[in-house]
């Protein structure tokens, strides 16, 4: 009795179980296939009846998920070990892979498979995978937590040394210290050193197949038993191959600089909350306009000299009001009205002799008014210093902020475009004000704008650098999900036409058997088009997503592709048989080897010498 196990690709097994037909027919790897009949016809096995078996897995494109089935077809081809069975293992797209898996599986479990005479591959992609540097990198999360947690208490007794060493407690000289502390690092390090040793004993054990001798052996054992069977066109292998050079450029380079230069927009409101916000700020801003600005300390002398002038200023502006009011009040007599508005004249050039008898005796009276200013203002409570002699509140108060921050952008913008002899003239108080209007707007827009031209400026190189790395993120994430890369501690490097351990490289399948199956999928790919173009209305209005994936799966056989066509046609059928039936244990039947297919079976399966590895 000799056994041809048949291992479907991804996503084959949707068609259901082995023995459940397909909506239209069979699959090639189920019981009853037109495969499994045309091979019955042209092969028999040597020693009994020839049997045909599909091994089912999920066919999700998962690493995880071909390696676990693999482990689970090497358990398969044990029972048919146990029974000195001869068999060939066939396996299409993904399919390939699970079987290599399983013979990697039985190098690494130093059991060899001695009744498997032929493992046949057809379209495979095999996915060539890196395993990660590092340890740590290679681990699952929780281990990763655990494995952190195992160096808390050598870290905390770094720590501790460090801080001894510092402040030179340490005593370096005592013997019996330096051995106390070696004894408490040797202890301290004693969870990490247990939990690292074991944790390399699980990485061993899970990478199993990234081991010299593992692969050694699964080639010594199987490598000269393989037959690679592979179209120059076919899609998935030749697109997986591709796949990792492939440079594609999701993200422009500057796809961030709109983005990027719109916070210019809100740079200064931001800039002035958190100004405003921030208590180290708004003490700093206070203690320069007091020292470096007004210099109040350089004018109090000044000031205490000029307090009675002032008080008798205050005194005169209180008549000159008094006055005013008793000039604007209704009802009085013409003389007592006249008298009040000439008593509010005179004392207005008193006002005035004043003012200049202040200039000239005090130069700096401007100054020192407005260092006055600001001292009753902000760093002043009713004439006495705030607490620690800066600014009140310590700079949590927002309304003395906010009104620091106004005046810092009024009265010291005024003061420095208009002098002091147009401060203290007629207009001086109109203009200390007009200025701000237009001034601040100005100085605050030009500002905006070189805060912009900056932004811009970093954003460009920022966004390049985003891109690049964004795209090359994104190509791996692509990468990663279209080869099935779902393990951890390996990077998908992309894929091959052969394992990485198998010693030779099979060439393609010999142009003529790759004509057929070339002209097998175009005709149905044009079969296809013309009752898909009918469809189009019926999937214009489809409802919902689901009755469009009706429509679609009604109109398409996916055999528009070459990588689903092998099986269909008789030519690689017969090529496929001829395999299979020179491997021991299997024969062709008579009514083969007399045929003349037979004859071109063997010249091509003769064309596909392979080439050994460089």
């Amino acid at each position: 009795m000799a056994t041809v196990v048949t291992v479907h690709g991804t996503f084959a097994h949707i068609v259901g179980p082995p023995d459940a037909p397909a909506p239209a027919e069979l699959q090639w790897w189920q019981p009853g296939s037109l495969t499994e009949q045309h091979i019955r016809q042209l092969v028999d096995a040597q020693d009994g009846r020839l049997d045909f078996v599909p091994f089912t897995w999920s066919g999700d494109n998962s690493e995880n998920a071909r390696r676990q089935a693999g482990a689970r077809l090497f358990e398969e081809l044990q029972k048919l070990e146990a029974r000195n069975e001869d068999y060939c293992l066939v396996g299409h797209s993904h399919g390939g892979s699970v079987i290599a898996a399983a013979l990697v599986e039985s190098a690494a479990r130093g059991k060899k498979l001695e009744h498997l005479r032929k493992w046949i591959t057809v379209g495979t992609p095999f996915v060539a995978l890196r395993k990660e540097r590092f340890l740590f990198t290679r681990l699952t999360l929780p281990r990763k937590v655990v494995f952190v947690a195992s160096l808390m208490l050598l870290m905390m007794f770094l720590f501790y040394l460090g801080g001894a060493i510092y402040d030179g407690t340490l005593g370096w000289g005592a013997e019996n210290q330096l051995l106390r502390f070696g004894f408490s690092a040797t202890m301290m390090s004693l969870p990490f050193i247990v939990f690292y040793v074991f944790l390399k004993v699980l990485d061993a054990r899970r990478y199993f197949f990234y081991r010299p001798a593992v692969r050694e052996n699964a080639k010594d054992w199987y490598g000269d038993k393989w037959l690679s069977l592979n179209h120059e066109d076919d899609e998935a292998v030749q697109g997986f191959r591709l796949l990792p050079q492939v440079k594609l450029s999701f993200f422009d380079r500057e796809f961030a600089v709109p983005m990027l230069t719109l916070i210019a927009v809100f740079v200064l409101p931001l800039a002035y909350l958190f100004a405003v916000t921030s208590p180290t700020i708004m003490v700093g801003i206070a203690e320069f306009l007091k020292t470096q600005v007004y210099d109040v300390q350089a004018y109090a002398q000044t000031e205490r000299a000029a307090d009675p002038q002032w008080d008798e200023l205050r005194a005169l502006r209180r008549k000159l009001r008094n006055a005013r009011q008793l000039a604007e009040k209704s009802g009085l007599e013409p003389t007592v009205a006249e008298n009040a508005r000439e008593t509010a004249k005179s004392i207005n050039k008193q006002i005035r002799a004043k003012r200049q008898q202040l200039r000239e005796r005090y130069p700096d009276l401007p100054e020192m008014i407005r260092a006055q200013r600001f001292k009753q203002r902000f760093p002043e409570r009713d004439g006495k210093p705030c607490d620690g002699g800066t600014l009140c509140g310590g700079g949590r108060d927002y309304r003395i902020n906010s009104a620091l921050l106004f005046h810092l952008v009024t009265d010291e913008l005024s003061s420095a475009f208009v002098d002091v002899d147009t401060r203290w003239g007629p207009f001086g108080g109109f203009l200390r004000l007009l200025l701000p209007v237009v001034l601040v707007p100005v100085a605050f827009a030009l500002l905006a704008l070189g805060v912009l031209m900056v932004i811009r400026f970093v954003a460009v190189y920022f966004s390049s650098f985003l891109s690049r790395q964004l795209n090359g993120l994104t190509h791996h994430q692509l990468t990663r999900t279209a080869l099935g890369n779902d393990t951890v501690g390996e990077i998908a490097l992309g894929a091959d036409v052969r394992p990485a351990w198998a010693p030779v490289v099979y060439p393609f399948l010999p142009g003529e058997v790759g004509d057929r199956i070339t002209a097998y999928s175009n005709e149905i790919s044009f079969q296809s088009l013309a009752k898909f173009r009918n469809a189009i209305s019926t999937l214009a209005f489809a409802e919902s997503e689901e009755s469009r994936s009706g429509v679609l799966t009604t109109y398409l056989t996916w055999r528009e592709l070459v990588h689903t066509s092998y099986f269909e046609v008789p030519e690689f059928r017969g090529l496929l048989a001829y395999a299979i039936g020179h491997a021991d244990g299997f024969t062709a039947q008579t009514g083969f080897r007399t045929d003349p297919d037979f004859e071109r079976a063997a010249a091509w399966h003769q064309a596909m010498r392979p080439e050994p590895v460089a």
